[in-house]
């Protein structure tokens, strides 16, 4: 992807500085922390909410994607030829907005892009009000962004890649002590019914996480220093109790937790020696397979996470009886593997920077 470097002039759109925020579900739990009034599952492949940005605020449905670092949403130039109706952001109507000069940024995903302008604006996030946050107002959309329910994705990264200077989300929530606690949780549910939006999609909590969400205790695993990427360190993959790949005996593996990612992501060989283990030659399997799938476990921080064949199949009925696997190989032939939401939606996800020198990620399995 690239990194472009803009010199930051300030231009204020108006002069005042008013901060407006608008009331969401929120719950004070004996953990800390302002829980988001509730995430939305498209489909079971994407969880998105609602956030609002400027003065007076304007709303938008965001994807909260933990694999990349920047905040966008739809400005005015968004094109009307859409798959679904988006709302666009006015920013001659917030009172708060202020833009920066320096050109446009392309901000590209493994799948899907979009052209943006760097701006900073009134964020409010579940009720917690994050003041001159930086955010890109995209246009030009690909064919990807045009397709998609959703109106714009809020990276939950530690630091910005895109432009000089520029703060993530998550840094001003903690750099302005807006939450209790330097960590936030994940808890994303599966989908109910077959295809649609599903309103009880789960939650995004930010300075603390809830009990209730999980069995038992996380086990926790140190972050990679040398991204800006929420990465850990991963073990071996194991089959019906059996290690089926040792690969990460010699080579150190890393893994992407990626809450905007839909499956499980890893290397061709790798992900080719699970399909031989349970029997599959492709990401398409015969549904009559599906009764014989074994569990497969990955070790993370020294415990095993199992996945049974109902977290690593998607099954579709609609027209027709169809089934995917979930553990898929990279597009771009990447050696990390992602954890995406074929993983996340079995294992609440804490993520905590308590310990700026030490980050760590925490897995325990969901209710």
């Amino acid at each position: 992807m690239q990194i472009l470097l803009l010199f930051l002039v300030i231009q204020l759109c108006h002069g005042s500085n008013d901060t407006v925020s608008i009331s969401l579900k929120r719950h004070t739990l004996n953990v800390g922390g302002t829980s988001f009034g509730g995430l939305k599952n498209f489909d079971g492949v994407v969880f998105y909410g609602e956030i609002s940005v400027g003065s007076p605020p304007q709303k938008f449905n965001v994807v909260f994607d933990t694999g990349s670092t920047d905040l966008w949403v739809p400005s005015k130039e968004w094109p009307e030829e859409t798959d679904h109706k988006h709302p666009k952001f006015d920013k001659d109507a917030s009172k708060t907005c202020r833009l920066m000069k320096g050109g446009e940024v392309n901000i590209a995903y493994e799948t899907g892009s979009v052209v943006g302008i760097l701006a900073q604006d009134n964020v409010n996030v579940g009720g917690v009000v994050i003041k001159s946050q930086d955010l890109f107002l995209a246009r030009n959309p690909d064919t990807y962004f045009r397709s998609v329910k959703f109106d714009g994705v809020i990276g939950l990264g530690i630091k910005s890649s895109r432009a000089q200077g520029s703060v993530t989300v998550w840094e001003n929530m903690v750099k302005q002590k807006l939450i209790t606690k330097p960590i936030f949780s994940l808890y994303l549910r599966p989908h109910k019914g077959d295809g649609g939006e599903d309103p009880n999609g789960g939650q995004i909590m930010f300075g603390g996480f809830d009990p209730k969400q999980f069995k038992g205790e996380h086990v926790y695993v140190p972050m990679k220093l040398s991204d800006d990427r929420w990465k850990i360190k991963m073990s071996k993959i194991y089959i019906n109790g059996k290690p089926a790949i040792n690969f990460c005996d010699d080579v150190e593996c890393t893994a992407m937790v990626d809450s905007g990612s839909t499956d499980i992501f890893g290397p061709d060989e790798a992900v080719g020696k699970i399909y031989k283990e349970i029997g599959a030659t492709k990401v398409i399997i015969r549904c009559e397979q599906f009764p014989a799938l074994p569990d497969i476990y990955f070790e993370i921080g020294g415990k095993h996470l199992r996945l049974t064949k109902h977290d690593y199949v998607e099954v579709k009925t609609n027209p027709k009886k169809r089934c995917r696997l979930r553990i898929v190989k990279s597009k771009n032939r990447r050696k990390d593997w992602v954890l995406g939401e074929a993983f996340m939606t079995k294992f609440h996800t804490v993520f905590d920077y308590g310990d700026v020198k030490t980050p760590r990620i925490g897995f325990a399995e969901a209710i």
